[in-house]
């Protein structure tokens, strides 16, 4: 008999969809929130968790041993000192690709349509053509990360002409979404060719830090930059230096470091910033769709929790991810 807490409200059908993975004669326990099971005094009994639980909590959860994260990325877990290492971490990971990619093509759009520009100039009373209207076809898109937003990012853009070119970390690999493939040591001269640069990478010690001042001169001129990765991965500074300069043609940011900007941050006024509040990939929000996506992870991997499988998506600490 297993003893399972989901700490997400759910809906009735997603309930079900929950109780029909499990075996006869588990506990599945529904809270809307940790708050709630630390309330209950149900703790130490929960042998596996829907959620993400502070690390406060799992310290008291005496018989957990595996958390099935709702997010993709692991950092919560994977960056603290003390997480129990007898405990297996899953993700979400394969849930978010068809939302994010739409956010990013919906992103690279605006910008080329200026559809922010003419937003603003209607707010201030013109009516006039703006210069540099363009088009995703015939563009080189330059994707640094291949796993599932990577990839359905690069299978939409295809679709609107345009020529996808992706960064991975594993030589070999394959994609059919992609016309090129290339390691992460081609980065600085596949960055000089592309028209549009897409971080969809996982925050770790590795990607910190990777877009500085240098990689952005590096960029052909007049280029988009967007970043649904982590924050982290750049340097706020010289990329608003790039966008001020004028070295960029604009950038669609979900992510920042810090998060969020100041309140007086240039990148919150340039018209030229599609900036978000990491939203592109809500993990637990109102898009049913992804929610099935992550309950239908968590209920394979459930199946194979029961018959002692490796389970989907298992986060990997020496990686990160």
């Amino acid at each position: 008999m297993r003893r399972i807490a989901v700490i997400k409200k759910c809906l009735e059908n997603e309930k079900k969809q929950i109780l029909s993975s499990v075996e006869e004669g588990d506990k599945v326990l529904f809270f809307d929130d940790e708050k709630e099971l630390l309330e209950s005094g149900d703790c130490a009994d929960i042998e596996i968790i829907l959620g993400e639980p502070e690390n406060s909590t799992v310290h008291l959860m005496k018989n957990l041993r595996w958390i099935q994260m709702t997010w993709a990325g692991a950092n919560k877990y994977t960056s603290a000192v003390d997480f129990p290492d007898h405990i297996t971490l899953t993700g979400a990971s394969g849930a978010y690709g068809g939302v994010i990619s739409e956010y990013i093509v919906s992103g690279i759009l605006a910008l080329y349509k200026n559809l922010f520009p003419y937003r603003a100039q209607l707010q201030r009373g013109g009516w006039n053509q703006l210069e540099g209207d363009d088009t995703l076809e015939g563009k080189r898109v330059l994707i640094l990360g291949t796993g599932n937003i990577g990839q359905e990012t690069a299978g939409k853009l295809r679709c609107f002409g345009a020529y996808t070119v992706g960064i991975c970390r594993t030589p070999g690999r394959r994609h059919v979404s992609f016309d090129e493939l290339y390691t992460t040591d081609n980065v600085d001269a596949q960055l000089q060719r592309a028209d549009v640069v897409i971080i969809a990478l996982p925050g770790t010690a590795e990607t910190r830090g990777m877009f500085d001042a240098k990689r952005f001169k590096k960029m052909e001129a007049g280029a988009i930059f967007v970043n649904v990765g982590r924050g982290f991965i750049v340097d706020t500074d010289d990329l608003t230096d790039a966008l001020q300069k004028g070295l960029l043609r604009g950038a669609v940011l979900d992510v920042t470091d810090p998060e969020p900007l100041p309140e007086k941050h240039p990148l919150r006024h340039m018209e030229n910033v599609i900036l978000t509040p990491h939203i592109s990939g809500v993990s637990w929000g109102e898009n049913r769709f992804t929610r099935r996506r992550i309950l239908d992870i968590f209920c394979e991997n459930m199946k194979r929790d029961q018959n002692r499988e490796p389970k989907k998506n298992r986060i990997d600490f020496g990686k990160g991810y």
